[in-house]
């Protein structure tokens, strides 16, 4: 069950207080996820945002209604040294496999729906779960409070979302882009020469065969193997790296309280609506 919860929305502090309360009772009585109203980005920069207004109900990630998702996993920990640096070739190859088996299982699987089966074949979206990330700050030693982790973090999402739009990129000129791209460019199409050029210049130079790849769990910033460290929420910004989120939980908060609760997702909501409010569409037209 999942319970979507609007932090911006305006209501009385007695209401508000309530169902802050309501939910904090409920977390570990029953399967409930809190969730936050947000938006699916593209790895493909010619293609739109989306509303996210449905859950794929055995991953937690928020998705548009009747979208055709393959989940995928990579785990950074997997690939990190003793020390917590970085095996950067062993994951650049984890991380192309990813796109290259997900890209055979949109043209391999059983879709439930004709909705279903058109969305694969016009986006062809990848959710590739990039988790591990606060187990490999626990292993590096280092403060999670600190800038210069999240930094560090943020590079090395950085490098994973590289990888993998260049692999998608590589087989969108193998194979074909996603078809999505001719339907966004449809009445760019239509208009004058000079727009036409420009815009096959683009497609020529940054589509890609899926429209969406990397997806991040809210609570992947906290180590898997302890109770939820929240020193550990200021890595938190790292979810702007994301193209979708999951708030599905898997680490304990039983000893928190109701406001470190609340302030949890309140602090998600605020990085969620500046990445909205900085959304692009069709950058490189």
């Amino acid at each position: 069950m999942f319970f979507v919860i609007d932090t911006s929305a305006t209501r009385s502090k007695g209401s508000e207080d309530r169902i802050w309360q309501h939910l904090w009772h409920m977390r570990d009585v029953m399967p409930v996820s809190v969730v936050l109203p947000t938006v699916v980005s593209s790895a493909c920069p010619l293609l739109a945002e989306e509303n996210a207004d449905a859950i794929l109900s055995s991953t937690g990630i928020q998705v548009p209604q009747d979208s055709a998702w393959i989940p995928l996993r990579v785990d950074v920990l997997q690939f990190a040294h003793d020390n917590g640096d970085i095996r950067l070739n062993g994951l650049e190859r984890a991380l192309n496999d990813c796109v290259d088996r997900g890209d055979s299982l949109h043209d391999s699987r059983d879709w439930p729906s004709p909705a279903i089966q058109f969305d694969s074949w016009l986006n062809r979206r990848l959710a590739v779960a990039i988790r591990g990330w606060g187990n490999l700050v626990k292993r590096r030693g280092a403060d999670p409070c600190a800038f210069r982790t999240l930094t560090e973090l943020e590079e090395l999402a950085d490098f994973i979302n590289k990888t993998l739009r260049a692999r998608s990129q590589v087989l969108a000129k193998e194979r074909g882009y996603c078809p999505a791209v001719d339907a966004a460019g449809a009445k760019i199409l239509a208009s004058g020469n000079e727009m036409k050029l420009r815009w096959r210049r683009a497609v020529d130079q940054t589509a890609l065969r899926h429209r969406n790849l990397i997806t991040m769990s809210a609570w992947d910033v906290f180590p898997q193997d302890q109770p939820a460290d929240s020193r550990y929420v200021d890595l938190l910004p790292l979810l702007r790296c994301a193209n979708c989120l999951s708030f599905q939980r898997d680490v304990d908060i039983s000893h928190w309280s109701i406001n470190e609760f609340r302030r949890f997702y309140e602090r998600v909501s605020a990085i969620l609506r500046c990445s909205r409010d900085a959304g692009q569409i069709a950058k490189q037209v």
